[in-house]
């Protein structure tokens, strides 16, 4: 089960955020936030869940809301046009979410970057 949840994000392509922002849906799910650097590769920054994609997914980047939160700090200083996305829905995100992150951790040895304040995620 670990490796189908992995293999669902991982195949999904990412839209750049101006693309993404009309298509995610209100529904419950994780998501992937990628920054594209200068040398043309991609670079996965925050692995996230939500109950509503839509709302948590613009929430992230929503100047002056929850600018306390490391994330969304780190986010909002990317400049959109570098910025991609990338979700699936799923109706048990809680449950998905670990998963996701450590697939992630056993293929590049570590979190990712925004995900590391949290405490959870070593």
């Amino acid at each position: 089960m670990l490796t189908r949840v992995c293999t669902r994000l991982r195949n999904k392509k990412s839209l750049t955020w101006t693309a993404a922002k009309k298509k995610i849906p209100k529904r419950p799910g994780i998501y992937e936030y990628i920054e594209r650097k200068r040398n043309g590769k991609n670079d996965t920054r925050y692995i996230g869940r939500s109950k509503n994609l839509d709302r948590r997914l613009h929430e992230h980047l929503q100047p002056g809301r929850r600018e306390r939160q490391y994330a969304n700090r780190k986010l909002q200083a990317i400049p959109l046009k570098n910025l991609r996305v990338k979700w699936f829905e799923t109706k048990r995100p809680k449950k998905y979410e670990g998963n996701v992150i450590s697939c992630y951790k056993n293929k590049f040895g570590d979190v990712p970057e925004f995900n590391k304040i949290r405490g959870t995620h070593k």
